[in-house]
């Protein structure tokens, strides 16, 4: 039995556990007698103030009645609720009493051959029995409860349990029941723990009960640090998508952990949109292919008739290619005067640029221009717009002003090289920590030395780690590599607000854009002006050509004749060629309307997946994730106040219900 008592201890020590703690704390047992059917027949409740900060003085708050130092000889004085304790830098160990209901109290029943029966009568009798252990709460609030009953060594069969479980150490057996009484109907959490078995004089006497609010207290905590978001909002957000997405809408910019997602999703409904629309533009010139294909067969079968005319012309096409050299020859007597007059023109409109070149001022900023010139215009005035471009001004500017930044922050060099030594320290405590079994962060361990949790022996053996792994070269390589990145980044920051907040800067690259923009205008206009001059010489060039070509052309219609020939066989056969292309165009043409609407169904099918989605998760979101939200904030509220003595504010506290239940 005594492993079992051991067994008890440690779930004790489970349920008062809370990790981490190196503050002042208030470790309460409330050790209390009760009856089977919940009466109280005492309380006493054990304290122990532990005085990690080693004060002179205690504050604490508290409704017991005689107060009693059970650790040693210090003094208090108690005004009102206000305890004070003289503790010398000690801990305190007192215990009083009150007649507070506690929070917790198990309530037994017991049923042989389903009739009411007690303890004392069940040792005299045989049957089916069933016990039924509940927890009588003063108010709503969910407690870790667990049941120990000692099992006799005969007069307990055919036991069967439920929320239960019965454990077995050197011949002895106990009965181990659980339940979390308090906790909202939704999480199916016990609230009570049921034993039946046969019963042949069976001899029960006691049964101990551990309870506390704490471990609960405890994980919704540490949810609390470790949820780094604001659920409520997030939960807004996701609705607002899931009803965008119900009604086929684009989805609203977010600012939470779906930010991500929403361009995605947008990006696919706009892409389906575009390949849609593509579709119907594919099926719209398929069809207008195959009609200008049945267009072209017609053309095809004139154009061989044609072939036929066009023989039967020849002639009159002879005495007209006569016409048209004598006219091609008037035409070229004006190609000289044309090609001056355009030459005119463009050295005009160079002149004005020049003239308002040199009044612009470009020499003022360091830039020079050459007269412009047909042949130069170009390159001049893409140099000039090389050196006014805002960017590479801009990255001028920046470099000029990071020459004189960067020696002021590296100046500070020794101050970053500090901080970031010691943050590696810290990260190399914790990782020699962790390495040790100890999952403690480099703060928590300080104050524990503090505190004296830990003696000096191990203290010494973990500096002498830390100092062994920071005196690497690894470690030693990373501190350097970020130190470097702390002095870029600063220099890169204190760049950037010096061209944000310099006035004259910004005018300076305001004024660069106009003057970049205005050569830019400029040199469209030149562009085209030179385009017009360089048409008008390909025409007059053009027209020369077609006046010697003219001569040539009635010695060709002399061949024409005999090439109308053949002409109008190769008309026939592209006939028969269009035909064919035009049975072609016409299928094609089906098949662009299958596409389309295949395309049309993919999308309707996509949209129609992301609607039924939304459909699903909606209503989830908007009910059994919100009761779970308000379950868990409920929880965590309602167990703040779990103790049974008063919790002075500033001091941690731990309370534990240690309840023996009398059942004889």
């Amino acid at each position: 039995m005594k492993k079992i008592v051991a067994l008890l201890m440690a779930v004790l020590m489970v349920l008062g556990f809370v990790p981490g703690l190196a503050e002042n704390t208030k470790r309460e047992r409330v050790y209390v007698v009760t009856a089977a059917d919940g009466t109280i027949k005492s309380i006493t409740d054990s304290i122990r103030l532990e005085n990690a900060d080693g004060l002179d003085e205690i504050m604490d708050q508290t409704i017991l009645t005689d107060i009693q130092n059970v650790g040693g000889k210090e003094t208090f004085t108690l005004d009102g609720e206000t305890l004070t304790w003289k503790a010398n830098g000690k801990d305190i160990a007192y215990q009083g009493t009150s007649d507070k209901t506690p929070a917790l109290l198990p309530v037994v029943t017991l049923t042989l051959d389903s009739a009411d029966v007690s303890f004392a009568e069940l040792k005299d009798k045989t049957g089916d029995a069933v016990l039924t252990v509940t927890y009588q709460q003063q108010a709503a609030m969910p407690i870790l409860a667990v049941t120990v009953l000692p099992l006799p060594e005969e007069g307990i069969t055919d036991l069967r349990l439920e929320n239960a479980a019965v454990l077995s150490e050197m011949g002895r057996q106990a009965l181990v029941g659980w339940a979390v009484p308090g906790a909202d109907e939704k999480l199916n959490l016990p609230a009570s723990f049921t034993a039946s078995f046969h019963a042949d004089h069976a001899d029960l006497n006691w049964m101990m009960t551990f309870s506390s609010a704490d471990p609960v207290d405890t994980v919704c905590s540490e949810l609390d640090e470790r949820i780094d978001l604001d659920i409520h909002t997030e939960m807004d957000e996701v609705k607002l998508l899931l009803k965008a997405m119900q009604n086929g809408e684009a989805l609203p910019e977010t600012t939470g952990k779906t930010k991500d997602i929403v361009p995605k999703v947008n990006e696919l409904n706009d892409g389906l949109t575009q390949l849609n629309d593509g579709a119907v533009s594919l099926a719209d010139g398929a069809s207008q292919l195959s009609t200008g294909a049945s267009e072209l067969k017609d053309g095809a079968a004139t154009l061989a008739d044609g072939a036929v005319t066009l023989a039967a012309g020849e002639a009159n096409a002879e005495t007209g290619a006569a016409t048209l050299d004598e006219g091609l020859a008037a035409l070229i007597a004006s190609n000289e005067a044309l090609n001056n007059g355009a030459e005119a023109l463009f050295a005009a409109v160079l002149d004005t640029a020049n003239q308002q070149l040199t009044a612009a001022g470009l020499d003022t900023a360091g830039i020079t221009l050459p007269e412009l010139t047909a042949e130069n215009y170009a390159a001049a005035l893409d140099g000039a717009l090389a050196q006014l471009n805002p960017d590479v001004l801009k990255e001028a500017v920046s470099a000029q002003v990071e020459a004189v930044v960067r020696p002021q922050v590296e100046a500070n060099a020794d101050q970053v090289r500090s901080a970031v030594e010691a943050a590696a320290e810290q990260k190399v405590l914790e990782a020699v920590l962790q390495a040790a079994g100890q999952e403690l962060t480099a703060e928590q361990y300080t104050q524990a030395v503090k505190a004296g949790m830990v003696s000096a022996e191990q203290a010494a053996m973990v500096s002498a780690a830390v100092e062994q792994q920071m005196a690497s070269d690894e470690v030693k390589a990373q501190i350097e590599e970020n130190v470097l990145a702390q002095l870029d980044q600063l220099v890169q920051q204190n760049v950037e607000s010096y061209l944000a907040s310099d006035e004259t800067v910004a005018a300076k690259l305001a004024k660069a854009q106009t003057a970049y923009d205005s050569l830019s205008a400029l040199k469209a206009q030149l562009d085209q002006v030179n385009t017009f001059v360089t048409g008008l010489q390909a025409y007059t060039a053009g027209t020369a050509q077609a006046a010697s070509g003219a001569s040539q052309l009635h010695t060709g219609l002399t061949q024409l004749n005999t090439g109308a020939a053949s002409l109008s066989a190769g008309a026939s056969t592209l006939s028969t060629g269009a035909s064919t292309l035009s049975d072609g165009a016409s299928q094609l043409s089906t098949g662009a309307g299958a596409l389309k609407d295949g395309m049309q169904t993919m999308k309707d099918t996509i949209v129609g997946a992301e609607k039924e989605a939304a459909n699903k998760l909606l209503p989830y979101v908007e009910n059994e994730l919100a009761d779970a939200l308000r379950i868990f904030e409920e929880t965590r509220d309602s167990v703040k106040t779990s103790g049974y003595d008063l919790r002075p504010e500033g001091m941690n506290a731990i309370t534990v219900y240690i309840i023996r239940t009398d059942l004889q």
